[in-house]
């Protein structure tokens, strides 16, 4: 047998040696490649953000924010959009055509209701998700700093009220604290100035012992530099549950929270207070919603100069809001909530319930257009029969009416 030329020798054994390697590398159980955690994977904005705007003064508010997000994140085009009317603004975010959009409680509540101009076929109920707080505004029943009267139930028959005009939409929130206190309207002495900023100088000057305004308004800060000063009526919900159910029963859409400015003496006293919110359709991305969010968050200081009411966008207002909402929290903002330490089973028990609740109207909604459309009648806003059906509808249906709710513990439906 011819021997083997010793340079082809060794070449034939490490080519032996290798093909032994390479098949015991192929019969070994191999890891899969990994690929990056979600949470480790930049997040890529895109390139155009769209932020629906109510308003002259909306339109200010939105843009004093959202500038400071476009130079900060050097990228996307963050545009504000003015939409004229708020029926509007809900259509434009149904359809998903704005990414964030102010969103107002008492016009939203009548867009998932569906009442009147909202009763559209493109309009009417949307699920909307809370993203953050755009602002707030506080407001309450002012009382002289040597005044008895604390709380609602101190209120008693003949204290005096000063009101500024008997209307209706101005007798509303009183009647409602005394509901809250548990007093007839007709055993109160009414005192008519007539004026709103007269109000305050009324209770000041000892012929009322009661008023309602503003903390900021210019007649409370004159009327809190008088001898004896002012105070405001803790409204607090955790004092009387079932008083501040009697309250909302006739007042549905209030909600309660400590008074951020204003003069001293009323400042962390539990009032009325009227937050407007950030939101976002259900459907929208919630890593782009997470985002918004974390970056709200954490550049507050860079944006709450910009304009007054945005020193009210932190996440303690965010946290206070979430107590009464009644509006689904958007899934972006839950995990940074999650994040954070703050969301847990109590936040998740009243979200699931704002949440079944929106479901349930738009559901309904759906159905009731398409009967109506069935038995002839034109789904149109202006058409008193179809306002008539619809109403009737979500009588039949159980549909509850859509309030703020007491505390995080006390579901208002």
């Amino acid at each position: 047998m011819k021997q083997l030329n010793p340079l082809f020798k060794a070449l034939a054994i490490s080519l032996a040696a290798f093909a032994v390697v390479w098949l015991s590398g192929c019969n070994s159980q191999q890891a899969p490649p990994t690929t990056p955690a979600a949470s480790e994977v930049e997040f890529e904005w895109p390139s155009t953000l769209h932020i629906a705007a109510t308003g002259a003064s909306g339109e200010a508010k939105t843009v004093s924010w959202a500038a400071v997000m476009e130079t900060d994140l050097n990228g996307p085009l963050v545009r504000v959009v003015n939409v004229a009317a708020w029926t509007n603004t809900y259509k434009e975010m149904a359809a998903g055509n704005m990414v964030v959009s102010q969103i107002d409680k008492s016009t939203l509540r009548d867009c998932v209701e569906a009442i009147d101009e909202y009763a559209s076929p493109d309009g009417g109920p949307w699920i909307a998700g809370l993203v953050w707080i755009d602002s707030l505004a506080s407001t309450g029943f002012m009382v002289r700093g040597d005044s008895d009267i604390r709380k609602p139930e101190d209120i008693q028959s003949g204290t005096k009220i000063a009101i500024w005009n008997d209307k209706s939409a101005t007798m509303s929130p009183f009647r409602s604290l005394l509901a809250w206190a548990g007093v007839s309207e007709d055993d109160i002495i009414w005192v008519n100035t007539g004026d709103y900023a007269a109000c305050p100088r009324a209770v000041a000057e000892g012929r009322a012992d009661i008023c309602m305004a503003a903390p900021v308004a210019p007649s409370v800060m004159e009327a809190s530099a008088a001898p004896n000063g002012i105070r405001y009526i803790e409204l607090d919900p955790r004092d009387n549950p079932a008083g501040v159910e009697a309250f909302l029963e006739l007042s549905p859409l209030y909600d309660f929270g400590p008074i951020a400015a204003g003069p001293q003496s009323c400042i962390g006293t539990w009032s009325i207070i009227s937050y407007k919110y950030l939101g976002a359709d259900m459907n929208a991305d919630p890593a782009l919603v997470y985002n918004i969010a974390t970056w709200l968050d954490e550049n507050y200081d860079k944006y709450k100069d910009r304009y007054a009411s945005n020193t009210n966008m932190t996440l303690n207002d965010l946290v206070t809001a979430l107590q009464t909402i009644y509006i689904p929290v958007h899934p972006g903002l839950i995990q940074y909530l999650e994040e954070k330490g703050i969301w847990d089973e109590q936040y998740e028990a009243r979200n699931q319930k704002n949440l079944a609740l929106f479901e349930q109207y738009h559901q309904a909604y759906q159905t009731a257009m398409l009967q109506a459309a069935n038995m002839g009648i034109e789904v149109k806003s202006s058409n008193q029969t179809w306002l008539d059906y619809w109403e009737n509808f979500k009588i039949e249906k159980g549909l509850p009416l859509i309030k703020m709710h007491l505390d995080l513990t006390h579901d208002s439906w």
